[in-house]
Formats: structure tokens, sequence, C-alpha cells
């Protein structure tokens, strides 16, 4: 659903020039009325004869201000000189109103627009020549120029074989010839820098040297104007299907071109500080897979989801009928994003759902990889692919339970990638401590960074076929983009706004494929049930919910399960939408005093709550971590007791069990224990290291013999 805009009324051009047809007619009419107003004022013929002379010589002096050619001027002065020699004729034969005058000037505008239509296109080829002689000329010199750079620079004498101006204007590609005698392209992209300070190029210009079509080709991109101003989304396009099984376009090159990227066999990974452009081109990436019909887009966003929730907003507004909202009466069947996860909770759900899909999918799925002869699954609208974007990987990687996400990723980036399971991880460094798997990055051959304060930042992400930082970009826009481990290229990201996602999900929401009957199968609840309120109710201030399918339906999909619930629109963060890292928000205090302060330890001679003197398990220094109980965590601790049989189990070794699950300390299992054993839950046998907690089922059982 797109805007509309007013009609406007149609307007005649008066600057708009003449063409053939009218410029002949307008002549010989002209001619005609001019001379018709002489006869009617008895003007003497010799003044006519007068006008046709002035005319030619105005045409005479214009054309050689233009510098057309002689042929043009000398028919243009034929031309005026006729038309006054004809009426200063008619003037003197008793005026143009005659047979033979107005007989004669029909045939000498016939004629001049005849051979006007030969001049033009004569006129055309010669002024395209001249053109063409001109750049030679200044390629020649620019060749020139460049041919003693290089010697000068980087003692190597080379052959400048062609020179090619970018359509933006913002410079242009040398391509040279290396001579003979072994000379690498290394001796040209070592003394870049240098050939950039000879060339005295502008702050946020530079020059890149990429390889060409062989070993002794080289190109060299020179950028000399650094263009600042904001290339928006290409909205029109997404009334275009696509397929992820093409490159998708992800920026457009300083020569113009566009940078694209493969995501159908590739992971991604993209860098860059706060504010440097990181999350637009995050949106503009899932713009393009919306644009196909063949990819489902799930989101991963610890920071409250930000980056998912434009996407929903439509959606949203349309299942809601929101009063005032333009999707309110739009018909618009399933979100711009499949799945959002916000949670490290919700994360393990869609992280866990990919893994049993994809290992479901090479089952059922041989014999359409065996009919298409390939080892990668054969993706389309009834077999999905399923592109997983992380944002902000310094949330993943902040803590013990996220950091399990970020291993969730490595896993699906690992195994996941013949069926059709891809990801796309933002960090603000691929540095260890935001990054903490190097495998993330090794395994991504698609590299983006929107920016970097420190050359060895693009080093460790691009090696050393990285620039420096400060020649790399040119402000919020600007991006490096590196793809199959090549020489990265400087390009721009386009800027996508908060209005033309929602457009762009509802232009696209009749094309979202559906996922898969073995698919859906292997996923189970945590997908079917990822828009139930309880599951996603806390990403909107309002908990108001309506009743709609749980996911995109079609005619040619199997059912995604029962009605659920959807939260309403609910009022934006302050400074809308925006996903950060937010390092730079300062701490509540609060907050500040429980990371720095611990509890104070207990007085002397006091006991502890939950110490038995006799049981060292149970000694606490009394700074222990107060962290609420784990819900599910105290059943399975009363599990495992009864499952130890007569034997019982103490605190240390249910501890072991418990804490990579549920985080869950001794001091906390010892407390339950002891509430148990008062209770008559449990009973306890044994004294000191020896004390054993035997379920009150199996209290007075003898303990199988090994």
């Amino acid at each position: 659903m797109s805007k509309t805009t007013k009609n406007t009324a149609p307007r005649v051009d008066w600057s708009a020039g003449h063409g053939l047809l009218s410029g002949t007619l307008n002549g010989t009419l002209g001619t005609l009325s001019i001379t018709a107003l002489g006869h009617a004022a008895d003007m003497p013929a010799t003044w006519a004869l007068a006008a046709g002379a002035a005319g030619a010589l105005g045409t005479l002096a214009a054309g050689l201000r233009r510098r057309l050619t002689v042929a043009t001027i000398t028919f243009r002065g034929t031309c005026w000189m006729a038309a006054g020699g004809w009426s200063s004729w008619a003037l003197a034969h008793g005026g143009p109103w005659q047979w033979p005058e107005i007989g004669t000037l029909a045939v000498a505008g016939i004629a001049a627009g005849t051979l006007g239509a030969a001049f033009a296109a004569h006129e055309e080829v010669e002024q395209a020549k001249r053109a063409h002689l001109l750049l030679i000329g200044a390629r020649r010199q620019l060749a020139a120029e460049w041919t003693d750079r290089i010697r000068r620079v980087c003692s190597v004498e080379v052959t400048v074989l062609g020179i090619e101006h970018w359509p933006s204007g913002a410079g242009y590609t040398l391509e040279i010839e290396l001579p003979e005698g072994g000379t690498t392209r290394r001796s040209i992209t070592d003394r870049a820098e240098g050939l950039g300070s000879d060339l005295d190029l502008p702050d946020g210009c530079g020059l890149q040297v990429m390889p060409g079509i062989s070993r002794r080709r080289v190109l060299i991109q020179v950028t000399t104007k650094v263009i600042s101003t904001e290339l928006g989304f290409p909205l029109e396009e997404m009334n275009e299907v696509t397929t992820v099984n093409n490159p998708v376009p992800v920026s457009l090159l300083s020569d113009g071109a566009r940078a694209e990227m493969d995501l159908r066999q590739a992971s991604t990974i993209v860098t860059g500080p706060t504010g440097s452009g990181k999350t637009n081109w995050l949106h503009t990436l899932i713009a393009r897979l919306n644009q196909t019909n063949d990819v489902l887009v799930w989101v991963i966003d610890l920071n409250a989801g930000s980056i998912g929730l434009p996407w929903l907003n439509a959606w949203r507004d349309a299942q809601l009928g929101r009063t005032g909202s333009r999707w309110a009466d739009a018909k618009i069947p399933v979100p711009g994003v499949d799945w959002v996860a916000s949670t490290p909770e919700e994360a393990k759900r869609m992280l866990g759902a990919a893994v049993r899909i994809a290992k479901r999918r090479k089952a059922a799925y041989q014999d359409a990889m065996r009919d298409a002869n390939d080892d990668k699954l054969p993706v389309g609208p009834t077999v999905p692919e399923i592109v997983i974007i992380m944002d902000e990987g310094a949330e993943v990687a902040a803590t013990r339970e996220a950091r399990a996400v970020l291993a969730g990723v490595s896993e699906v980036i690992r195994i996941a990638r013949a069926m059709a399971i891809r990801a796309v991880v933002s960090v603000l460094r691929v540095t260890q401590d935001v990054m903490p798997d190097p495998l993330v990055r090794k395994m991504a051959s698609n590299r983006l960074a929107t920016g970097a304060f420190e050359d060895s930042e693009l080093g460790h992400l691009f090696g050393w076929r990285a620039l420096r930082a400060e020649d790399s970009f040119s402000g919020p826009g600007s991006v490096l983009v590196g793809t199959e481990g090549k020489q990265p290229a400087k390009a721009r990201q386009w800027r996508i706004t908060p209005d033309q996602i929602e457009e762009i999900s509802a232009l696209t929401s009749h094309r979202r494929p559906t996922l898969d009957a073995p698919s859906l199968e292997a996923a189970g609840t945590d997908y079917t049930d990822r828009w139930l309120l309880e599951r996603c109710g806390h990403l909107w201030a309002s908990t108001e919910a309506v009743t709609t399918p749980a996911g995109p339906t079609t005619p040619a999909a199997p059912a995604v399960g029962g009605p659920t619930s959807v939260p309403a629109r609910g009022a934006a963060p302050a400074g809308g939408w925006k996903a950060t890292a937010g390092w730079d928000t300062p701490a509540d205090p609060d907050d500040l005093e429980s990371i720095w302060l611990l509890p104070s330890a207990a007085e002397p001679g006091a006991t502890p709550p939950g110490t038995d003197w006799a049981d060292p398990s149970t000694w606490s220094t009394g700074r222990e971590d107060n962290t609420p109980e784990t819900p599910g965590a105290k059943d399975a601790a009363l599990a495992l007791l009864r499952e130890a049989g007569p034997e019982g189990s103490g605190a240390s070794a249910m501890e072991k069990i418990l804490k990579p699950e549920f985080g869950t300390t001794r001091q906390t299992i010892n407390g339950w224990l002891k509430e148990w054993a008062e209770a008559g839950e449990v009973v306890r046998t044994g004294s000191g290291t020896k004390t054993r907690y035997v379920h009150r089922t199996h209290a007075g059982k003898p303990p199988a013999e090994g």
C-alpha cells in the first residue's frame, strides 16, 4: 500500500525547444505573418531583405559562440537569407497572398525541414566526435600523469590500459598493466598511501588497489570526492519478487555498481561502533530478504528485541484494527519478521528449533537433493531458507547464560549451511571481549564494517587486505564490504525509515512463505507458540490481545497451529525504535550498588541459616550470591533424590547436576534439604562429610550392592 499524490493539471512548457516539424511550421508561418503585416503597412521591400541579412549575421555569431560546425552555421544563415529574399519579392509584387508567392514559400519550407533533419544528424555526430576527442585527450593526459606518478612513488614502469570515470562523479577507476620480470601487485598495494599523498586527495578520500583479470593487471579505484548525501532506500524495487538463490544487493559501491552478498550458502558478520549505521544496514537487509518469496527472517536481539519491533507494527495494527492507524483496515496476514527473540530463554528456543530443523531436513529431503543432483537443499517458496539475524553481539556476550546463545549461533553456522539456515551476526567489534567465539568470524565469508576507530579492527576482520580506518569511512552510511575473502570495497548503504519499513512489511506480507511440514514438526511448540502473549507480551507496553493465526497460512501450506494471543501496539520507547548496545547510558545507582557492594558477613557467633556445623558441606561465608530461585530447580532437585534411590545424594553432588542448567548453588540446595527433612519429605543419614539425604519413598530400604 503506497501513498497517493494529488493529480496536477497539465502545463505547457514554454522553455522546451522546437522539434523538426514544429520548427519548420513555426519558421514558415512566421515568415508569412510578418510579410503580411509589412504589406499592410506598405513596408519597402528592401527592409525585408535587410532583416534577413541581420538574422543571418546573428545566426553566424551564435553558431560561433556555441562552436557549431561550418555546415550547420551555413545552413541556418541560408535559411534566414531565403526568408528575407522571399519576403522582399512578395512585397515588391503585390503581397504574399498570391498563389505563386504562397507556393514558393511552401516549397522552401519543405526543403528547409528536410535539409534541417540531415544537418541536425550531422551536427550530433560531429559534436560526439569532438567530445570523444576531448575525452581522449583528457584521459591521455591523466594516463601520462599516473604513469609518471607510479614510476616516481613505486619505482615501477607500468602501462595505463584504460580509465573509467564513475557515474556518481566521485572518482574513477584506473586499469594498469605491470611490466614483465616478476613485479607483483604488492609493489603497488604497499605504496597505496604514498600514491594518495602524491595525488593530494582530500580528507576522507583514498585509493584502493584491486586485482584485475590476470596477475599483471591491476585496478586502482580513486575516490576524489566525498559524497555525504543520503541515499534513500529504493522502495519501488520491492514490487519485484526475487529469490535468495541469487546474490542480495546490500549497498552501493563508489563506482555506481551494487555490492551483493550470497546469503544462500554464506553466513555474515557486520561490525561497527554505535552510531555508525549498523542497525540501519540490518533493516535494509531485512527489507531485501522480505523482497524474496523463499526466506523466513528470525531475529535475536537481547536489547528488548528492538530491531524486530518496527517489522511488527503494520501487522499488529492490521490484526487489532487499531484506531487511527493507516493499516487498521489493511490485510496483512504475517509480520515482516517471522520470529523475535528478546530474551536468552526465547533465543535458546529459537536456536534449538533451528538445529532440530536442520537435522530433520537432512533426512526428510534426501530425495529432493538427489533429484536436484546437489548436496544442498533446494530452496523455494515451499521449502524456505531461514536467516537468523542477531543484533548487538555485546549483549550476547555479557553473561554466562547469554554466551550460551552465541554458542547456539555458532552451532547453526557450523551444521546448517546445506539445510538452508544461515546467520547474520552484528557486533560492536570482532575482538574476543565482544565476540568470544572465533568460529563465528572465521566461518563468515560475508563481512561488512560500518565504521572502526582503529586500523587493527579492520585488519582483524578483513586481514591484510583492509584499508586504513581514516580512509575507509566518511561518516554514517559509508561501509566496507568484503565477500569470499576478497579485497573489501568502499560503498554506501541506503537509508531506510520507519515508514518505509511498515510499507515493505505490508507490501511483501502476501508473498511470505510458510515453514515446510517436516521443519514445522521438528520445531514443535517452540515455533507454533512464538506469538503467545506469555512468550512475546513483554515486547510491548500494552498487553491487549486479539486472536489471530500463529503463523502464515496458504492453501499450499500446512496449518501452523491454533489461535494465539497477539499483543496490541504499545508506546514506542523514547527516541523511537533504535537498537544500540546501551554502553553510553549511565547506570542506575541502585544497579551500581548491587554490583559493587557485597552483603555484610555474619556477626561472630551467629549461625547462618541452613548451616549444620556437623556437615562441612553446609558451611558458608555469608557472602554467597542471594539470587532468587530459578523456577523448576527445586522440583528438579527433589526428582534427583527420587532417582538416587536408597543410596540418596548430597548437596555437592546435586549442585554439579543442577548448576549448569539452573545456576543453583550448594547453599540453596542445603536450605531445601533442611526444609524437606523437617517436613518429613527426606531422611538424613550419616554425618559430617558422609551426610546423605534419602527420599521418603526409599527410606528403610537397603542400598543396592555395587
